[in-house]
């Protein structure tokens, strides 16, 4: 379980501690890591950990099966160009997660993104993926 660092230090619970702990819920979903992995020592944590990879070595911090969820995306039916427009996607969506996973999980509660951008901007990340699933779908 994440806890909030404001919810250590006797701090009354609030909204923006909730988004703080959803960040981390994103980040621990992405990454396969928990907060408390043996990984995180000397003043690293799990947002250190991710935000020092982030943009450009995310896939060093990613959970491995997300990388063979991404390798396995295009069928045998689809053409390599395909292919590889569905990974594009994929990692799109990937570092919009993260990104958002990151804004809910920043030190300063002033400064986290709200609830309801992150769930706006999720739903949106939704919507852009799904619709390229089906419009790159053969038709028969």
């Amino acid at each position: 379980m994440s806890m909030n660092a404001e919810y250590g230090t006797g701090s009354r619970i609030s909204t923006q501690g909730d988004v703080y702990s959803y960040g981390i819920l994103l980040l621990e979903l992405l990454t396969g890591k928990k907060p408390t992995n043996g990984l995180f020592q000397d003043g690293l944590s799990l947002r250190k950990y991710v935000e020092t990879a982030f943009p450009e070595k995310l896939a060093e911090v990613l959970d491995p099966v997300i990388s063979e969820e991404e390798e396995g995306l295009h069928s045998n039916d689809e053409s390599e160009e395909d292919g590889a427009s569905a990974n594009l996607r994929m990692q799109r969506c990937i570092v919009l997660l993260v990104e958002i996973g990151l804004l809910c999980s920043v030190e300063s509660p002033k400064d986290r993104m709200t609830m309801l951008d992150a769930a706006t901007q999720i739903s949106a990340i939704k919507r852009a993926y799904s619709f390229a699933e089906i419009s790159h779908r053969p038709t028969n």
